[in-house]
């Protein structure tokens, strides 16, 4: 994803995240853990998503982009003989609001280029399936996990560490609001890299009604509120964008996911 660089701040961040009242939208079929958490992932089939590639549409995988393999979900496998690779995403069958996600991935060995190793957890997706459907998206790149994507439309409000830094505009300063273009994207960089590139890290999304916080291996990043999309019916008119499917990324690395799962938030539950 390529657009405007902007800078989250650190600060404010649990300041920044009220109360609401709380609900999965759609109920997972799975059963609750006895501390609260649903499995997304069952380790041994898809049951609960289905496979999204730009080349091939909805559960069109002939190459075997993604597996299971020992438990875990395996993205790109697959050869590279053409230097290129099939993008595109693993996603959920419902839809989440008022969650808790957490999620596990290590690096694999092989990649598109010789870039960074780039894949994504995408959240409150909305709309048809698109190789970058309208939501949010917590980042997972080398050196960049944790940034926010405000993917193809959707709008926030966001902080900033210091906003009169030459990379922001002279109007960027705590509470602007940052809306992505139709297809398009826009970028709030993390507030510090804390990801383990040599082995396994943690990624957790806590969604609130309309506000979301990311954190990487215990570490709040990056935090945003006033989360909306256009309204479907008036696209000139923006909407609350509170609930959606959980994307995991295929974007020309191989990355490995494990212990995918949620915990519905109580009205008393606080990030």
């Amino acid at each position: 994803m390529k657009s405007a660089i902007l800078r989250s701040s650190f600060c404010l961040l649990l300041a920044a995240f009220g109360l609401s009242s709380v609900s999965v939208s759609a109920a997972s079929t799975a059963k609750p853990e006895d501390d609260g958490w649903i499995p997304l992932f069952n380790g041994k089939d898809f049951t609960g998503w289905y496979t999204y590639l730009d080349s091939n549409g909805k559960n069109q995988d002939p190459k075997g982009v993604f597996k299971v393999e020992n438990g875990m979900i395996h993205i790109l496998d697959v050869p590279m003989s053409d230097g290129k690779s099939d993008n595109g995403y693993l996603a959920t069958t419902q839809d989440f609001s008022n969650v808790r996600i957490h999620a596990e991935y290590k690096w694999g060995v092989k990649r598109a280029s010789e870039g960074k190793r780039n894949s994504g957890l995408l959240y409150l997706a909305v709309g048809p399936d698109a190789i970058y459907p309208t939501s949010l998206e917590c980042q997972i790149e080398e050196t960049d996990v944790g940034d926010l994507w405000i993917v193809n439309g959707a709008s926030v409000t966001a902080f900033f560490i210091a906003p009169s830094m030459p990379m922001y505009d002279d109007d960027m300063q705590a509470g602007t609001r940052v809306r992505s273009a139709p297809g398009d994207s826009s970028r709030v960089l993390k507030s510090g890299d804390f990801e383990n590139r040599d082995g396994w890290n943690t990624v957790e999304v806590i969604i609130k009604g309309d506000r979301s916080t990311h954190l990487i291996n215990g570490r709040i990043v990056n935090s945003t509120h006033d989360i909306q999309r256009p309204d479907p019916k008036n696209p000139s008119h923006m909407v609350p964008l509170t609930s959606g499917r959980i994307l995991l990324e295929a974007e020309g690395s191989e990355i490995w996911f494990r212990d995918i799962r949620i915990k519905p938030l109580g009205p008393s539950d606080k990030p």
